[in-house]
């Protein structure tokens, strides 16, 4: 059964089930997202044994690229589409998705 605990930030405060992030070991928020302080080795623990770690975040029109291997939103570059990474262009990707990515990129990070 997971852990609840009451948030330790101001202006959150509430009563959750916070998850710990394995590559710093620090427990957070799962409301608001901040790191919940206080948090005895014991109850990190039994967090990792009950396996409450952080989920890990994907941003909406992600694709994995096939040069450097990772996963993250591409960019459009003339007409072509390409990794935000490495730069190469995306070639295994269909032609009428190439076309929706690049309809849907130049609107994502738009503020509304």
């Amino acid at each position: 059964m997971a852990f609840s605990l009451p948030c330790t930030n101001k202006g959150c405060g509430k009563i959750m089930s916070p998850y710990i992030d394995t590559n710093d070991d620090k427990v957070y928020c799962s409301l608001c997202d901040k790191e919940i302080i206080n948090i005895t080795p014991f109850i990190k623990n039994q967090m990792k044994m009950n396996k409450q770690f952080r989920q890990k975040q994907t941003k909406p029109f992600s694709v994995k690229c096939q040069n450097c291997k990772k996963e993250d939103r591409p960019k459009i570059s003339g007409k072509d589409v390409v990794c935000a990474h490495c730069n190469k262009p995306l070639t295994h990707l269909s032609e009428p998705f190439k076309i929706m990515l690049r309809e849907k990129l130049k609107t994502t990070d738009l503020d509304v």
